[in-house]
C-alpha cells in the first residue's frame, strides 16, 4: 500500500456549513482483535453507521461527512457507504493528530467536527450552543471510563486537558469557519505523535479560549472493546 493519503471518495467540490471528521484510522488498543472499530457492531448496526445516522439526523442528509481510515482500510472501503474516505496510511507509526491533518486537508474552508471513531453518541452532543467559538461538550455524569481525559474549567473555558480528572472531555470537538485555515495551518505543522488533546493544550498555550458545554441526559459511550457495544 502506497504511503501516502489516498482521497478513495474524492476531494468535496463545494463547501458545505459543517464538516464532520472521523477520526478511525488506529487499531485500538483494546479493539483490534475485532477488526476496525468503526465496524464493530453496535445493537443491530456498526458503530460508523450509528454516527452517519445521528450527524445525519441532527444537520441533514447531505452533511459532508469523512472517515479517517487506516487499520484495515480495504474492508472499510469495501462495507462503508454514504461518506468520503480519506485514508492515512501512517496509522500504526503516528498518532491521532495525523489523521486530524488528514482529515481537515480533505476539506474546504467550514465549520469543523472532531469525533473519535470509538465513540457512541447522541445529538445533543454535536449541537453546541454558539457555533461561534471552538467548543467542546464535556461530561459530568460519569458516562466515560475513568481512564479517559478530563477537563479543568472555569466559568468559561477549558483551562487543560488532563488524564485524571473528574470532569471528561467527550472526545469531541468543534471548530468555527472563522478559525479553519488556522487549525488547519497548525495541524500541518504540529508533530504527528501528538494525540489530540495535547493538540487542544497546544491551542490553549497559544491563547485560543476553548468554551465547552454539557449534555446531562445525551447518550455518550467510548467502545474499548466487544463487551461495551452488547
Amino acid at each position: 500500500m502506497s504511503k501516502q493519503t489516498r482521497y478513495i471518495t474524492g476531494t468535496k467540490q463545494t463547501a458545505s456549513n459543517n464538516t464532520f471528521i472521523i477520526l478511525s484510522a488506529g487499531t485500538g488498543r483494546r479493539t483490534k482483535n475485532y477488526g476496525n472499530k468503526s465496524l464493530m457492531p453496535y445493537g443491530n448496526k456498526r458503530i460508523i453507521d450509528h454516527q452517519i445516522e445521528t450527524i445525519k439526523l441532527a444537520y441533514g442528509s447531505s452533511t459532508d461527512i469523512i472517515l479517517v481510515t487506516g487499520y484495515m482500510s480495504e474492508k472499510v472501503v469495501r462495507d462503508v457507504q454514504g461518506l468520503r474516505l480519506v485514508e492515512n496510511p501512517f496509522f500504526d507509526s503516528t498518532h491521532i493528530v495525523e489523521s486530524m491533518k488528514r482529515g481537515i486537508n480533505a476539506c474546504l474552508e467550514s465549520n469543523v467536527f472532531f469525533i473519535h471513531g470509538d465513540l457512541i453518541f447522541s445529538q445533543s452532543f454535536i449541537k453546541p450552543p454558539s457555533q461561534d467559538n471552538i467548543c467542546v461538550p464535556i461530561d459530568r455524569n460519569s458516562r466515560l471510563d475513568k481512564t479517559a481525559v478530563g477537563v479543568i474549567t472555569n466559568t468559561d473555558c477549558i483551562q487543560n486537558f488532563s488524564y485524571g480528572l473528574p470532569d471528561k472531555w467527550s472526545q469531541i470537538a468543534f471548530f468555527p469557519k472563522s478559525v479553519f485555515n488556522h487549525i488547519k495551518t497548525k495541524l500541518n505543522n504540529t508533530d504527528n505523535n501528538m494525540s489530540s488533546f495535547e493538540f487542544m493544550n497546544e491551542l490553549i498555550k497559544s491563547n485560543r479560549q476553548i468554551s465547552y458545554y454539557e449534555s446531562p441526559k445525551g447518550k455518550l459511550k467510548e467502545v474499548h472493546s466487544i463487551k461495551d457495544v452488547i
